[in-house]
């Protein structure tokens, strides 16, 4: 009998309480990469003339209603690529707005990374649970990366531009009902221009994938490819924007392109999620490794309407995979079971742990 995937979990920080399983995201009117072109000072987007208006959202695992005008309190955080503290906003000034209501937003309208290479935004929500009274405090992280394009050499020769693949969801990454859709869309820069791929390859992650069962070689394994016979209902996969319905999204999925550029490929990926799945797989546990050496204990725990269901590991099968740095399947790797151990030996610097489950 062939089972259906029926939720997905990957590896994040999770403040459980005894009160309801809170879900936070960020979402963001522009994209989070930034080409820097040194030759000319000038910044795509600018967030100067073009903000980047972070707007927190708030969920009850299991439901579809976002609660973030209902926190008791929003605060936001800034750290950069070369510090290891998060730093509060307390008020506007040059570089940020603070809104005022609810939802408070946190406005970015100025070239924050002009002396840093990436910056990480933190919304920090309190949510009192009307059930419980308690104060539910959970914790959603933005990250936005600048990437460089040449800089002049010696001669007065402008230097080689970088170019890169950018993945992203211009109206947000979350289906809030089971009819919704969202869009991927991918952008390509050569330094600091905006060129036309002639090809694109979108792919689904799927941990069971090879280049022989359904993946390729250009989107690699624990990638499937999508295509008139096999594309989940998404469409506009042959194109740089794929639209993706709620039924291809279990709770969390992950979507790649591979864009042909002067016969050149370049990928990135995107995550969407869905709120109002029944079933929400979040997973618990320690994700740093010190000098390589130790071992760390995973937990998927599984929230239906805003409820720990199958406590006990029985009502479901668990299905682990690790994806490299580069989104790359390990595919010596997997282990089955609610808990698991991972060793520091199991991850090279830095991988991403999903956990697929099956009804039992």
């Amino acid at each position: 009998m062939i089972m259906a995937t029926v939720a997905t979990g990957s590896m994040t920080l999770i403040d459980v309480t005894d009160a309801k399983q809170l879900i936070a995201f960020i979402g963001s009117s522009q994209q989070r990469q930034v080409i820097y072109n040194p030759n000319g000072g000038s910044y795509t987007p600018n967030y100067a003339s073009s903000n980047n208006v972070l707007t927190p959202q708030l969920y009850i695992a299991g439901t579809n209603t976002n609660i973030a005008d209902k926190a008791k309190s929003i605060k936001w955080f800034y750290q950069t690529n070369s510090s290891g503290n998060f730093t509060e906003i307390t008020a506007s000034d040059t570089n940020y707005t603070l809104g005022t209501t609810a939802p408070k937003t946190l406005t970015i309208k100025g070239n924050v990374l002009a002396s840093a290479n990436s910056m990480t935004y933190m919304c920090e929500v309190v949510y009192t649970d009307p059930d419980t009274g308690f104060d539910v405090t959970t914790k959603a992280e933005y990250e936005i990366i600048k990437v460089t394009n040449g800089t002049n050499g010696s001669n007065g020769a402008a230097g080689q531009d970088a170019v890169r693949a950018v993945v992203w969801t211009p109206d947000g990454n979350v289906t809030r009902n089971s009819n919704g859709t969202v869009k991927a869309t991918v952008d390509v820069y050569k330094g600091a221009s905006k060129v036309t791929p002639t090809a694109f390859k979108w792919y689904i992650q799927d941990p069971a994938a090879t280049t022989s069962s359904g993946g390729d070689t250009d989107g690699g394994a624990g990638w499937r490819l999508l295509t008139s016979t096999s594309n989940a209902g998404v469409t506009g996969y042959t194109t740089d924007t794929i639209t993706i319905p709620a039924s291809a999204i279990p709770s969390v999925e992950s979507f790649k392109c591979v864009a042909t550029y002067n016969n050149v490929k370049y990928n990135d990926v995107c995550t969407v999620v869905d709120v109002s799945d029944p079933y929400v797989v979040t997973i618990v546990g320690t994700n740093t490794f010190k000098n390589g050496q130790g071992t760390t204990s995973l937990t998927a725990k599984v929230f239906q309407a805003g409820a720990e269901v199958d406590a006990a590991g029985t009502a479901f099968t668990y299905k682990w995979s690790i994806y490299d740095a580069n989104n790359v399947k390990n595919t010596n790797w997997s282990k089955t079971g609610k808990t698991i151990t991972v060793s520091a030996a199991d991850i090279n610097v830095r991988g991403n742990v999903t956990c697929d489950i099956d009804k039992a």
